[in-house]
């Protein structure tokens, strides 16, 4: 899911690059395919919640975003029926 920089924009092209760069690589460490996934969703809207809060680490936000989708949908991180839940 590309962040694409409207023509009013409220952010920065770097902003919009730094957030770019956290969504890629959380979808790639998620194998995401396509943005239309849900997880892709998940990401983008995790991405930039917690850049809106003050975080501009891509590490931090990729990994944030990874923590937030296999939360969202437990039954992908494993063979064990019950999901452990991981805090960042």
């Amino acid at each position: 899911m590309p962040f694409t920089n409207p023509p009013e924009p409220a952010y920065s092209q770097d902003d919009w690059d730094l957030m770019q760069a956290a969504y890629n690589r959380a979808a790639t460490t998620l194998l995401v395919q396509s943005s239309s996934d849900e997880e892709a969703r998940i990401i983008a809207k995790t991405v930039m919640t917690a850049f809106n809060r003050g975080n501009r680490s891509v590490n931090s936000l990729a990994a944030l975003a990874v923590i937030t989708a296999v939360n969202a949908h437990p039954d992908v991180s494993g063979a064990d029926t019950r999901a452990e839940k991981r805090y960042a």
